[in-house]
């Protein structure tokens, strides 16, 4: 037996189906066996991929083993986590280090098989530096390292740049590109360049910010691969973990809930081909009353529906939901040429300039177009309305927030600058003494909005970098956190979103103030301008 099991050393697959112990959620040791997840994952891991996933499905947890696996069997082999924090990278290595300790564990009502399998376990802590059963003797046990005797080590960091690894795992990479941004970039251009061609790299998150950010880019980019007939070792696979792929979420009960949500779950299997279950039914429709708005984001159905939530404290997340789940958004329509046309602006920090161009008729608001930059020139935006003058036809109104009357040192304001360049018919729109009174009444007009394909558009920037769209900003404005420093009532986040998110809401405070022209005088007025 000892002999027959100690070839089996060899599998890479039989060793992570038999040698390992962990503790489940329900604290309780048992060796590990894959579920089924896990095996779909291993059998087609690539060079680099890419996981988008719902939560708790062991994705991290087998990564953790793989790493375990690949530095006990292969001499000088080197491993890095990054996590969102330092102690989210420290849990992972407590996961390994548990593995560890139990490798030549016997349970409670042992047979010969077990014994077995705890020999072997043995035999491999003798031949990585420690003698005794059940004591952890590594060669270097750190904070942020764990090394063993055959020249293998595993390093966390929440960058790790420099140096070369073979593996290396990157955990909740969204979180960390929508609440650090700068390191989601460091991490994508040092420490992804730290793994040779030849390496794995496992990029497992769960998706938050929208359609924006590293983690976007990479997922969709590793999508895209999808479609390719092979994949080069430096091209990403693409992976997908909804929530119904983790058999344990499944209820017995009232169905009454799951009833309330039966249209939501017809066009799911419909449009996907799914077959769920009425206990699956029941488990998603009681956890989505305690997750809200977040539940497609911890537990999307599909790709299109994780990147569709923007994340946590989202000023107009329930609205943009309900709006994707109506058709309204990157739907074609085109503009009405007896109708009248407005832009809506933001003047923010550091030149950051956001505007919008939209029509509203009908009972309805039809955002058209979007465009945001910064530290370009005033000429530089009027010469965009020009350019959508020309395509769509004469502007009546061009709503700016208060500050653009403020005069600057030269005696000159935004709107005398902008009338020196050609733009007019310029309104000024009153400043509102309490934003979440322009909030809601941006919130409000959501509910009868429509969002071109134009909005959806990503624009490169001055310094190459790809602006968010429009609908992207929507998304991804949201309230501070709570350590934010903003006192006891909440504030929106300033960030690369708000610019955008404030110069809409500077349309619905015109609109609110009456400012929009009345039919018959919009109409005169661009049957007069068009001459």
């Amino acid at each position: 037996m000892k002999t027959s099991l100690r070839g089996r050393l060899d599998n890479p697959l039989w060793r992570l189906n038999h040698l390992y112990w962990i503790e489940d959620k329900g604290g309780r040791v048992r060796r590990f066996r894959m579920n089924a997840a896990q095996q779909r994952l291993h059998t087609s891991l690539w060079c680099r991929n890419v996981v988008l996933k719902a939560r708790q499905l062991g994705i991290s947890t087998y990564v953790a083993l793989l790493m375990l696996d690949r530095c006990l069997f292969t001499p000088n082999y080197h491993a890095g986590i990054i996590d969102k924090t330092l102690p989210d990278a420290e849990q992972k290595l407590e996961k390994l280090r548990f593995a560890w300790e139990h490798l030549d564990y016997l349970p409670p009502y042992p047979d010969a098989h077990e014994r077995a399998l705890a020999y072997l376990g043995s035999l491999i802590k003798q031949h990585t530096g420690s003698c005794k059963r059940n004591v952890w003797h590594p060669v270097a046990d750190a904070r942020t390292r764990l090394a063993f005797a055959n020249g293998s080590d595993i390093r966390l960091g929440t960058t790790l740049r420099g140096g070369t690894l073979q593996l290396l795992h990157v955990s909740e990479l969204a979180h960390v590109s929508v609440h650090a941004p700068w390191r989601a970039r460091e991490i994508r251009t040092g420490a992804i360049n730290t793994v040779p061609a030849e390496g794995t790299i496992i990029l497992e998150s769960t998706h938050e910010g929208g359609r924006y950010g590293v983690n976007y880019e990479m997922t969709t980019g590793a999508m895209q691969n999808s479609a390719a007939a092979e994949l080069s070792p430096l091209d990403f696979r693409f992976f997908f973990f909804s929530w119904f792929d983790n058999p344990d979420y499944s209820l017995t009960g009232s169905s009454a809930a799951a009833e309330e949500m039966a249209d939501y779950f017809e066009r799911l299997e419909s449009e996907h081909g799914l077959s769920l279950t009425p206990g699956q039914k029941i488990w998603y429709a009681r956890m989505a009353r305690t997750m809200g708005p977040a539940m497609r984001q911890e537990y999307p159905s599909t790709p299109d529906e994780a990147f569709s939530t923007g994340n946590e404290g989202a000023i107009y997340g329930a609205q943009l939901t309900a709006l994707r789940e109506q058709g309204r958004i990157g739907c074609e329509f085109s503009y009405k040429a007896d109708e009248a046309l407005y832009t809506a602006w933001d003047l923010g920090l550091s030149d950051h300039t956001a505007i919008w161009l939209v029509q509203s008729y009908g009972g309805q608001v039809y955002w058209l177009d979007h465009y945001a930059a910064n530290q370009l020139p005033l000429e530089h935006y009027a010469e965009l309305m020009h350019h959508w003058a020309q395509r769509y036809g004469p502007i009546a109104a061009h709503f700016l927030p208060h500050d653009a009357a403020h005069r600057d040192p030269h005696g000159q304001s935004y709107v005398e600058s902008l009338a020196r360049c050609g733009i007019h018919a310029v309104r000024v729109v009153p400043r509102t003494p309490d934003i979440w009174r322009g909030i809601n009444a941006l919130r409000n007009m959501l509910g009868r909005s429509w969002f071109h394909p134009s909005t959806l558009r990503q624009r490169l920037n001055p310094q190459g970098q790809l602006e968010p769209s429009g609908l992207t900003c929507l998304e991804m404005y949201r309230t501070a956190a709570a350590d934010a420093g903003v006192g006891l009532r909440e504030m929106p986040l300033h960030d690369a979103s708000s610019h955008s998110a404030d110069a809409a809401r500077m349309f619905a405070e015109a609109v609110e103030h009456g400012m929009l022209a009345t039919p018959a005088r919009a109409l005169s007025s661009r049957r007069a301008r068009m001459g």
